[in-house]
């Protein structure tokens, strides 16, 4: 019952901290980057996504979201780890 009271909590304070927008960003970076455990170029895909989602939000809405690049470039991190560790 413990794991279930402490799992609420640490969800809890994800999604009050975290906006689901920002956990997307680092999901995606995340997901694509260990791809390459199978196909090795797609390590680079984590962060080339995020930079050009990035680009293209600042051509359309005029503004680079730094928050959206940071959780990306962290889910590549991890990505990367999780590939070197295989």
């Amino acid at each position: 019952m413990k794991i279930k009271k402490w799992y609420k909590t640490v969800a809890k304070i994800i999604n009050n901290i975290i906006r689901f927008d920002l956990q997307l960003h680092f999901l995606w970076s995340y997901g694509l980057t260990t791809i390459g455990i199978y196909y090795t170029p797609m390590i680079f895909a984590g962060i080339i996504i995020t930079i050009l989602k990035e680009a293209l939000d600042l051509w359309s809405k005029g503004e680079w979201s730094w928050d959206d690049f940071w959780f990306g470039l962290a889910g590549w991190v991890l990505g990367i780890l999780v590939v070197a560790s295989v």
